[in-house]
């Protein structure tokens, strides 16, 4: 069941559960400047699977949305912004 969001806390609070889940071994407190790849060591299987964790906070669209420009998201803060605008409606989902 998907729950509203509603601030960039928020986001990141739903973020740092999903990446505990998906790099259980390898425990770090996420920050907005965190890059993905490099300080995260997260792969694009991890990345998809850290946005998967997300699906009882997101409506299926909004992830959907996400796995789609996952190229494009470089920081946490990147991941967060577009889950909030996706989520917000401010940015559209895919067609």
């Amino acid at each position: 069941m998907t729950s509203p969001v509603t601030s960039a806390d928020d986001v990141l609070a739903k973020l740092q559960r999903g990446y505990d889940v998906v790099k259980p071994k390898a425990p770090r407190t996420l920050v907005r400047t965190d890059d993905v790849t490099e300080d995260l060591e997260l792969d694009s299987l991890d990345f998809i699977d850290l946005v998967s964790v997300l699906e009882d906070d997101f409506d299926t669209d909004t992830i959907d949305a996400v796995i789609d420009r996952v190229p494009e998201l470089h920081t946490v803060g990147d991941v967060v912004d577009c889950l909030l605008a996706v989520a917000s409606g401010s940015e559209p989902t895919p067609a």
